[in-house]
């Protein structure tokens, strides 16, 4: 069967659709997304940037042992530091090497 123009076009958004929302959850499967303006309990994040009508934009990620965050959050630890400008949107030039306590 031959698609016609519209068709064949069409059957492509369909197919960019899916693999779109195939990545969707992918992408929060590892515990890290975007958060705008706050850094949930229980948390850390790993970048903060500018984003017009939100600022900061934090990158937000579950502390694991062996994690660069640019905060300690409760119940871990540090092992190393060293400076990193991916922090400064969110008040620190400082990336933490996380431990579990």
């Amino acid at each position: 069967m031959k698609l016609g123009r519209l068709g064949g076009g069409a059957a492509a958004a369909v197919l960019a659709a899916a693999a779109v929302a195939t990545l969707a959850p992918a992408a929060q499967a590892d515990g890290q997304y975007w958060s705008c303006r706050r850094v949930p309990a229980g948390t850390t994040y790993t970048m903060a940037r500018a984003d017009q009508g939100c600022e900061p934009l934090f990158y937000i990620a579950t502390p694991v042992t062996g994690l660069w965050a640019c905060t300690v959050p409760a119940g871990f630890t540090y092992t190393a530091t060293k400076y990193d400008t991916s922090c400064a949107m969110g008040g620190s030039t400082t990336k933490y090497l996380l431990a579990k306590i």
